[in-house]
This record gives structure tokens, C-alpha cells and sequence, in this order.
């Protein structure tokens, strides 16, 4: 189904954007805010030499904010992305090694006319599959499990069905409202990446201090001025408090929007699959045997009850089984609609038919 005949999709795609952009945006505004009265200086002391205007100088931030907006976003795009396949512990599948899933990827793919995305996959017992894109190839994973327990028209049902998720592009969508809910909750963090220094007090001191010597020169004012030292500390506090509770917000509201899209975007997908499948009833099949394989495993922790990877896959068990403690709180929500009412719609597109 095309995105432009269904406007469900449409609405829920564009609310969860516009908060992961919202979000975005403000970061940018204090960063942009607490450089203004440096940056500015020189910027404006630059455009008056040139002899542009001062109504078009004071637009400077403009461009900058942008620019860095973007530039966000695709880091994003490209950090969830490394992320989720190493969480996964996915492996490329090649030609060579997975050669009949290859030739349903690439015929599923140009039946769908979307690129043929990169194939990988999970050493997991647990059947599942999802969609990942955004910075980089569109990528579908699915488990040894689900190759083990479906074959023929069901796993070209179920590839197809992620494919629907590439075509729609909500797969970019739920691809980028991943980060923000993961950063607050403490699953990524992206100093560990930049190594052991990143989180050392010496370095952040330094830099702290040298971002308050370029601050003095670019303002024309002494280091050693109380009131320069006082507005620069102040901002600082007022940064990191207002950051940090609109980041909190922005979280909350990017898991709602989120959830919304994860909801919708499972019986768009389905009905897509169906209809490039000409077969229905293989995928209701398929998620009929795969929801029996998953409820056996033991009860997953609800504290991820939307935790990034689950909430981009085929069925909400992910790929492992982890005990939750029954000492810890815990609340249940759910990202996905109940396999039941997927496998019912389904029935009824086969009864249009």
C-alpha cells in the first residue's frame, strides 16, 4: 500500500518526526544560545567589513542552527543503526552463506521496488525479524530461528513484510525515535565509544575552562571579571537544568509517539505483505507459528517493554529471553498490537479478496 492511500501511517510517522525533531532542535537552541554572545560578536564584526546588512548579520544563527539540526539527526540515524546490529550481535549474510535467503530478498525487493537492502543475521533461537533505515543501506536482520521455523511462501511473507517497512520509510522513522528513549535510559552511551578519556574529570575541566578563555576573547572581556565569570557559570547551570528536564520530556513523548507508529505500522506492513505476497494467509500463518514459538520462551523483562530492538521487530519477544526480577518494579506496556487481532485482519483481507 502507498503511504499516500494510507493516512493513519502518514499522521503517525509525521507526530513522531516532528518530536524527535523538536527534541533535536532544542538542543541545538542552548548550544546555539550559549554561544550567541560570542559567536555573534565576531560573526556581526565579520559581515560589517563585508558590508552585508545588519538585518541580514543577525540572521547568522540561522543557518548555523540548520545545519547542526541536520547534522544531528544523521548522527543519530547512523549511531541507533551500529547500535542495534551490535546489540543484536548480527552478522552479515552473504550470498555465499545464506544463498536461498539472498534470492528471496532480491526478488521480494524488486517486487517491491525498493533497493535490495543488506541481509543480516542473528544467532538466536527466538523466530523475529525487523527493519532498520536511515545513515547507511537499508538493512533487514532476522534470526537462525525464524530461517529454522519458516520456509517456503511464510518466510517470503514475513521478508515482505519487512520490506513493507522499508518502502513506507517508517522504518527510518522508528529507526531515529529509538535514541532518544535509549540515551535517557542509560542503553546507549555514546562516550564509550570516543574511549576511556571522554569521561575523564581532567579532560572535561580543560575543555570547561578553555570554552571560558575563547568565551573572553570573542566577547573582548576580561577573564578575571566577575560579572563575565558569573554569566558564563550561570548559563552553564541554566543549560544543563533546562536540558536536562526538556530531554526528559522530549523521551517520554518521543516513546508515546513511538509506540503509536509501532502500533499502526505492524498492520500496515501486514496488509502491504499480503498484498505483494498475493498470499495473506502465508503471513497469518507465519505469525500464527511464530507467536506460539515466542510465548513459550520464558516471561522477557518488562522494564524493556519498549527497549529499542523489540520495538522495531516482527513480534515484540525480541531475540532473547531475559528473567525478569520479581524484587524490581517493573510496568508492562506494549509496542505492538496482540498477534491475534494482526492474524484477524488478515482473514478479513482474505475474504475481500
Amino acid at each position: 500500500m502507498s503511504l499516500r492511500n494510507d493516512r493513519g501511517l502518514a499522521v503517525r510517522m509525521a507526530a513522531a518526526l516532528a518530536v524527535v525533531v523538536a527534541a533535536n532542535a532544542l538542543f541545538v537552541g542552548v548550544v546555539v544560545t550559549l554561544v550567541a554572545p560570542w559567536l555573534g560578536t565576531a560573526v556581526r564584526r565579520v559581515a560589517n567589513g563585508a558590508g552585508v546588512p545588519d538585518a541580514v548579520a543577525a540572521l547568522w544563527w540561522l543557518p548555523l542552527a540548520v545545519a547542526l539540526v541536520a547534522g544531528s539527526v544523521w548522527a543519530q540515524l547512523r549511531y541507533v543503526r551500529r547500535e542495534t546490529l551490535a546489540a543484536v550481535d548480527a552478522e552479515r549474510a552473504h550470498p555465499q552463506t545464506y544463498p536461498d535467503l539472498d534470492r528471496r530478498l532480491t526478488r521480494l525487493a524488486a517486487q517491491t521496488a525498493v533497493p535490495t537492502p543488506d541481509c543480516y543475521v542473528v544467532d538466536s533461537e527466538t523466530p523475529n525479524s525487523f527493519a532498520l533505515d536511515g545513515a547507511g543501506p537499508p538493512t533487514v536482520v532476522v534470526s537462525t530461528g525464524l530461517l529454522t521455523t519458516l520456509d517456503g511462501d511464510r518466510l517470503d511473507a514475513v521478508l515482505a513484510h519487512e520490506l513493507a517497512h522499508l518502502q513506507h520509510r517508517d522504518a527510518t522513522v522508528m529507526t531515529l525515535a529509538s535514541f532518544l528513549p535509549a540515551l535517557t535510559g542509560d542503553r546507549y552511551s555514546p562516550l564509550d565509544h570516543l574511549g576511556p578519556w571522554a569521561r575523564s574529570r581532567a579532560v572535561w575541566a580543560a575543555a570547561l575552562a578553555a570554552l571560558y578563555a575563547v568565551g573572553a576573547v570573542a566577547t573582548a572581556t576580561s577573564p578575571f571579571d566577575p560579572g563575565y565569570a558569573l554569566g558564563f557559570a550561570g548559563g552553564l547551570v541554566a543549560a544543563v537544568v533546562v536540558g536536562g528536564v526538556a530531554l526528559g520530556a522530549f523521551a517520554v513523548a518521543t516513546t508515546v509517539a513511538a509506540r503509536r507508529l509501532s502500533h499502526y505500522r505492524e498492520f500496515a506492513a501486514d496488509r502491504a505483505a499480503g498484498r505483494l505476497s498475493g498470499d495473506p494467509a502465508a503471513l497469518a500463518d507465519a505469525l500464527a507459528t511464530l507467536d506460539g514459538e515466542t510465548t513459550e520462551a520464558p516471561a522477557t523483562d518488562k522494564r524493556l517493554a519498549y527497549d529499542e530492538v523489540r520495538g522495531l521487530c516482527l513480534l515484540p519477544a525480541g531475540f532473547a529471553s531475559e528473567a525478569a526480577d520479581p524484587d524490581e518494579f517493573h510496568v508492562e506496556t506494549r509496542s505492538h498490537p496482540p498477534t491475534d487481532e494482526r492474524v484477524a485482519r488478515l482473514r478479513e483481507l482474505i475474504d475481500r479478496q
